[in-house]
């Protein structure tokens, strides 16, 4: 019995339930921290780019100039199949920013959930027949969507 009293090895009762305690309240500090930081986010409407979800349908690629389009001219068709309305502000060609026709890159395109909507951009070059092309269109909300077409 006295071997038995002498070595104490383990910690106590009290100081484990304390260290147990610590390490909840941390724990919970730190999820709570998370949570009010996505809130704050989601109020500000930046949590809502996750229902953000928008296709590109179909590239026209205009290489010559008929009744219907300019020759330096694009269509760019989308749709929103998300759970929020979005409004396009950039379209890309691989890390080149498209144009809409006047000088300016931004873009102000309403796109509301169901809708199908065209883009017309300006060419930066003539389209190579065959040739794989990369698209990329931003939102307001910074989300980002890509698709690859290949020229006829």
């Amino acid at each position: 019995m006295r071997k038995l009293l002498k070595n104490r090895k383990a910690v106590s009762p009290v100081i484990a339930t304390v260290l147990m305690m610590l390490i909840t309240m941390a724990g919970m500090t730190v999820l709570f921290a998370f949570v009010s930081s996505y809130s704050e986010n989601y109020k500000a409407g930046i949590g809502s780019s996750v229902m953000e979800s928008i296709i590109i349908e179909d590239v026209s690629f205009n290489s010559t100039s008929t009744a219907h389009y300019n020759s330096n001219q694009t269509k760019i068709w989308v749709y929103n199949v998300g759970t929020v309305d979005a409004k396009i502000t950039a379209v890309y060609l691989y890390d080149l920013a498209l144009t809409n026709g006047s000088s300016t890159f931004n873009f102000d395109i309403p796109v509301k959930v169901g809708e199908h909507v065209p883009i017309t951009v300006q060419n930066p070059s003539v389209w190579e027949s065959g040739t794989t092309y990369d698209f990329m269109i931003n939102t307001l909300r910074g989300s980002k969507f890509e698709a690859k077409y290949t020229a006829p």
